[in-house]
């Protein structure tokens, strides 16, 4: 059985209440995955390279932790029953799809690329709980249990859920056709974490000389709004790096500026985890 996750872990006696993940940064397909879509499509759910690209965070006393299987096996920054019926050989009363399953990207997802659907057959409800039993529920259980671990121990926790995004949307994605820009913070339009932390956040960015926006198109999925709960001071945002500033998004190699973006990166960790530490 291959592993759901990566936990990377700071020392424990300097070690945060700040946690990264990264759900979309695995490329590993179990065995029971059949599909005639050829690899390099599938590899353009993958968020290319994000752990390593965070890595830097283990060192300013953060944890970091990090999905081992593809997205595209089962999506960790969905809701548990946000399953596409179009997807299953039998009704099932349990789905309850939301907009990312209308377009093909729910749990499970249906579609790969526009147009291109990932299965030739349906699947059953069994392979369905099948993935959410050993890849999806560990993940999460991971993350929770670090969140609710540090929270008891400082009384506060801040989470960063990071992601890649290509530097065009295509026809999938809720902004199809327009380039991106550098750097997206997701709060879910401020409800998710305090505002300084996310000033932060984007006074980091900005300070390097990136472009940076919120909310649009991405205000955080399933895990931020999910994990937040700012009232009993529990802060989670999102942030997408655009791809194009680390790689070659045609055949998934790192390009000639994925060291200046990964350093800039760890300098961005530096001052939230300055943050944290001020905060507790």
């Amino acid at each position: 059985m291959i592993l759901p996750y990566t936990l990377i872990s700071p020392n424990n006696t300097k070690a945060l209440p700040l946690v990264f993940d990264s759900p979309h940064s695995g490329d590993v397909f179990p065995d029971d995955f059949v599909s005639s879509v050829a690899k390099q499509h599938l590899m353009t759910g993958w968020d290319a390279f994000v752990g390593d690209l965070w890595q830097g965070v283990v060192n300013h006393n953060a944890y970091l932790l990090l999905a081992n299987i593809s997205r595209m096996y089962v999506d960790l920054n969905r809701a548990p029953n946000d399953i596409d019926p179009l997807l299953l050989d039998n009704p099932w009363d349990h789905c309850q799809p939301t907009p990312y399953s209308d377009r093909g990207m729910g749990l499970i997802r249906r579609m790969a690329l526009p147009d291109m659907p990932i299965y030739d057959n349906k699947l059953s409800r069994a392979q369905v709980q099948f993935r959410l039993q050993h890849y999806y529920f560990p993940y999460h259980n991971a993350l929770m249990q670090r969140l609710d671990t540090l929270h008891d121990i400082h009384g506060g926790v801040w989470h960063i859920d990071c992601h890649s995004m290509k530097s065009r949307g295509n026809g999938m994605n809720i902004d199809s056709g327009l380039l991106r820009p550098d750097i997206i913070l997701g709060d879910n339009d401020g409800t998710s974490a305090e505002p300084d932390f996310v000033q932060v956040v984007e006074d980091a960015f900005v300070a390097l000389g990136y472009r940076v926006v919120r909310n649009t198109p991405y205000k955080g999925g399933y895990l931020v709004t999910h994990y937040a709960d700012v009232a009993n001071n529990r802060h989670s945002m999102q942030i997408e790096v655009n791809r194009n500033l680390y790689m070659n998004e045609t055949n998934f190699t790192p390009n000639d500026n994925f060291s200046q973006f990964q350093a800039d990166l760890t300098l961005v960790s530096a001052k939230i985890a300055a943050y944290v530490k001020n905060k507790i």
